[in-house]
Parts: C-alpha cells; structure tokens; sequence
C-alpha cells in the first residue's frame, strides 16, 4: 500500500493554481453574500487565501496570476466606460459638469492635506488625492432597478462620474509618466497631453468606425463580434502605452467609444459581462488579494491610514453633495441619493493604488489601507442605498428614450434591409438596441437553421445587434402581444398592410422596398404625435439623404422618410 500510495505526486504547477483560482471565483462570493457582504470582498479575502500570506498555495514568485490580473484590471475599466449612459451625460451635462468638479476637488484636497500631513512625496500626495476623489457606480443598478434612473440627481451623479474617473486617470498617467519616463518634465508631460488627445481622436472618430465596420462584416458570427470588442480593448491600452500613458485610460476610452455599438441591453454586452464577472474581473480582484499582508494591514500605523481615508473619501463626497445640492435645487433626499452612488470605492480606486505600487509611489500599508477604505466604503454604500430608495420617490411617469429598446415585427419572409436600417438607426443614438419578432401562420414549420444563419448574416450587415425569435400567429396578433409582453419603446412593422390604432407605443409601418412618402406610416397617439415624428425624421434622414424629400407630407410631419 505504502508503496502504491509513492507512486503518486504532489499536485503543482498551473493546473492546480487554476484550480484554487477558479475555486475561489466560485466560492468567494457565494460565502460572502450568505453574510449580506458584496462578493467582491470575498473574492479579495480569497485571494489572501491562497496567496503566500495566507496557505501559500500561490507563491510569492507567481506570474500567471498577477499577469492576468492586469488584463482584468483592463476590462474592469473598459466596461465602466462602456456602461456610462452617455445620453444621460449629454442631457444633464452641466449639472454633471458643476458637481464632477466639486466631487472631485474636495476629497482630492483631503487627499492632498493627508499625504502633506504625514510628509509623503509629492507623487504619492497628488496620487493620493485623485485616488479619493474617484467612485465607481456600484449601486447605480439598485437604483436603477428601483425605478430612480431617470430622477435628475441620479443622473448628474451618473454624468460626474465620467469627469471625476476620468481626471483621476489623466492625473495617474501624468504621476506615472513623470515617475517611470525618461527625460524632463516638460517633454514628459507634453508627452502625455499628445497621447491623451490621440485617444480622444481614435475613441471619437475613428475606432468607433472601425468597430463598426468590422461588426457588418462579421456581425453574425458572436465569437469574432466578442474578439473584435477585446482586440480594440487591447489596441486603445498599447496606443496608450506609446506615448507613456498606463494601459487603462487607454482601455477607458475605448469603452466610451465602443459605448453605442455595445448596447447595455443587447447580446454583445451580455457576452461582456458575462467574461468580465466569470473570468477577467475577479481574477483582478483575487491578484489584488495576494497583496494582502495582516501583517501590515492590522497594524496601528495601517488602520490609522485607513481611518484617515476613510475620512477624507466618504466626508469629502458628502460636503460635496451638500455643496453642489443646493446649486442644483435638490432637495436632501436626492443629495442623499447622489452621496451613495459617488462613495463606493472600487474601480478606479484600485487602479490607482495598484499602479502607484507598481510604479513604487505607495508601499503595502497605503495598498492595504486602501483595501480597507473599499470595503468600508462599499458597506456603507450598500446599507444607505436601502434607504434612499425609499426616500426618493420613483417618477413612472418618465419617458423612455425612443431608440432604447427597438422591436421590428415582420412576416415570414423575414425583414427587410430597410426595416432593419431603420431600427438600427433609432437605436443607436440612446444606446439601445433592436430585437427582431418573425411571425409565420400556424401550421407552417420554423425556419430552417441554415435559412436563419443567413438571415442573422444578412441584416448584422446593417448594423444590428439583437435578439432574434420566431413566433405563429398573425402579424396583428404578434404586434399586441410585443407591446404588452416585451414592452419596446418604439416598434417596425415590416409590412405596409398592417393596421393598427397608436397603443400608447410609437409604431413605423413600412414598406422595404418602395421609397415614396406613402411607403411609410407613423402610429403615435396623442401629442407626442408631432414630436416623435420630427425626431424620428431627424435620425433616419442622417443615414438617408433622399428621405429628406418626404419630410413633410400634406398632413403635417407624420409622413416620414424612407430608409
């Protein structure tokens, strides 16, 4: 037996620490939550774990990890420019403007006065100060979900978020330039500034064009649309690291210039989300894990640091909401509400600290007592954002945007090239997304999979980025059932012998094929009548010069252009 029991090895190498990683991914979060705790906290502590602080089964020396930790840390940034609601930024950008600033500047300045207090550098204080001043959406979806979204306080914090993380990144790259470059300071930073306005040039106006080519040409297939997304994520970060910049504003960027060709409610950014919460980002997590050290950490020189963060962050945010409150005519309640999105520390936070130890700014006590300040700062988001859903009333009688969620209904036959142009062209603009219903009498069997592959090929070639379903019963039938089951904000019927009466959602009925006023018909009740017509002949006459030419029909501007 014993020499049986010889005939075996010890586990090691990568296979087992994948194992433990992975188990970890699992786990952590599954026992954190059961104590009402984020899952992310577990992801850190199970990270200790397994690191060489904890029971040494990743060692110190490890590669891998920490190596894969970094591309999460990239996805985590891409993904929060990714979600930003940019229509919400542009709507509430003044508001968004005033309150970044102030959301800024105050914890920044008790950042600064910490790191002047204890005599650090002045790298590490600057670094220190944009670190606070950042804040990562984490319970925007609880917000969201309780119906507050569209509640002018949410959404000025929502905007602020863009300029406060986006500030804190340019303040990291300038701290990192100057401290890893080579050369003066002057040629350094002017360095920088180039690369900053290259990302800005490539995420504005050219990567977006790029991305959006490549997904008409190889839309169809989800596996070259998801490698298309990474491949411009990883492109943004090197042209970054050009020009000295760290890889994640280059990552950031590229989120917001993927941000209304990855639609937040369609299939490619469920497919992001789905690698970035299984994989990516919680291996980020777990590597910042590894850093742990008790040791340090539960010191009195730690805690204390951590104490003094804590502080600054969570006090500076809150004189900030009470500053910017009042300029804005918000009461208590939505200032409450704008404290618990712009407290949580994450993201940004962790970015920043992580590199300014890598790039030797901050030592292990300033890593862990930054970790502190996260969970603290997370805790106290959590608990108070019970509250203020009840504190702030939901406004159901908001509109939706029109392009927010598009619903085409056709025929057997299929859509037609033009039916989804035009979809595509009412979504894009509030980063929504359009589905597709395809409707066929009852006894006629379901498409064939080949048929459906070159459907699915046919119309990703205009720019569509949705779901596809079939279903039997007529089109009427199909219409009134989407209405009440999918609740679109605006439906193409791609059939010009549909009639219906306005059913409290914008309907276009129209005719792919003919292009005369009479090949298209605007449904709308009530007085929006007017003004969804105007907006929807704005958005399709910028992809369809000659739909200029039925702008306006003998009844007034409900006789719109064809695609």
């Amino acid at each position: 037996m014993i020499a049986l029991l010889a005939l075996f090895e010890k586990p090691e190498g990568p296979v087992l620490e994948f194992l433990v990683l992975f188990a970890v991914i699992l786990l952590g979060p599954i026992v954190f939550t059961r104590f009402g705790l984020p899952g992310l906290i577990g992801l850190v502590i199970g990270g200790f774990a397994i690191g060489s602080h904890g029971l040494g089964l990743i060692h110190a020396g490890n590669q891998t990890i920490p190596e894969l930790g970094k591309l999460g840390l990239l996805y985590l940034m891409f993904v929060a420019g990714l979600e930003l609601d940019l229509q919400v930024m542009k709507e509430f950008r003044r508001g968004a403007v005033i309150f970044g600033l102030i959301a800024f500047a105050v914890p920044a300045a008790g950042g600064v006065s910490i790191g002047l207090l204890l005599g650090w550098s002045t790298p590490a204080t600057i670094l220190v100060g944009a670190l606070l001043a950042s804040h990562t959406l984490i319970v925007y979806p609880n917000l969201r979900d309780a119906g507050l979204s569209a509640n002018p306080a949410v959404a000025v914090a929502v905007g602020a978020t863009v300029l406060t993380d986006t500030i804190a990144l340019v303040v990291l790259a300038l701290v990192a330039g100057t401290q890893t470059g080579s050369g003066s300071i002057p040629l350094i930073v002017g360095e920088i500034a180039l690369g900053l306005f290259v990302l800005i040039v490539l995420g504005l106006f050219a990567l977006p064009r790029v991305v959006d080519a490549a997904f008409r040409r190889w839309g169809s297939d989800r596996v070259a649309r998801y490698v298309v997304i990474i491949v411009a994520l990883l492109f943004m970060a090197m042209v970054a690291q050009v020009f000295g910049i760290e890889g994640i504003v280059g990552a950031f960027f590229a989120g917001i210039a993927l941000n209304r060709l990855v639609p937040n409610e369609g299939p490619s950014m469920e497919r992001v989300e789905f690698f970035g919460a299984a994989v990516f980002i919680p291996i980020f997590l777990v590597s910042i894990g590894l850093l742990l050290d008790p040791h340090v950490m539960f010191t009195g020189h730690t805690l204390g640091l951590a104490a003094l963060l804590i502080v600054a962050a969570l006090g500076g945010k809150a004189i900030a909401c009470s500053l910017a409150g009042p300029l804005m005519g918000f009461d208590w309640s939505q200032r409450a509400a704008m404290y618990v999105l712009t407290i949580p520390q994450a993201a940004a936070t962790l970015a920043v600290s992580l590199i300014g130890f890598e790039i030797g700014v901050f030592g292990t006590s300033v890593v862990n007592a930054v970790l502190v300040l996260i969970l603290v700062s997370i805790l106290a988001a959590a608990m108070l954002t019970q509250k203020v859903v009840k504190w702030v009333p939901a406004d159901t009688g908001q509109a939706r945007p029109l392009g927010s969620k598009v619903l085409v209904i056709t025929g057997a036959q299929g859509p037609s090239d033009a039916a989804v142009s035009v979809a595509t062209a009412l979504a894009r603009p509030d980063g929504g997304h359009s589905d597709l219903l395809i409707t066929r009498p009852e006894g006629e069997s379901k498409p064939a999979p080949a048929t459906m592959r070159a459907l699915e090929k046919r119309i990703f070639r205009h720019g569509f980025d949705g779901r596809i379903r079939t279903d039997v019963g007529t089109l009427g039938d199909a219409v009134q059932q989407a209405v009440l089951t999918d609740s679109p904000s605006f439906v193409v019927v791609d059939d010009p012998s549909f009639e219906a009466t306005p059913a409290g959602v914008p309907m276009l009925v129209l005719d792919g094929v003919k292009t005369s006023p009479d090949a298209v018909r605007l449904i709308v009740e009530g007085e929006k009548r007017v003004a969804v017509a105007e907006e929807v002949a704005r958005r399709l006459a910028k992809r369809e010069p000659r739909a200029l030419w039925f702008r306006r029909g003998p009844e007034g501007p409900d006789r719109l252009p064809a695609a």
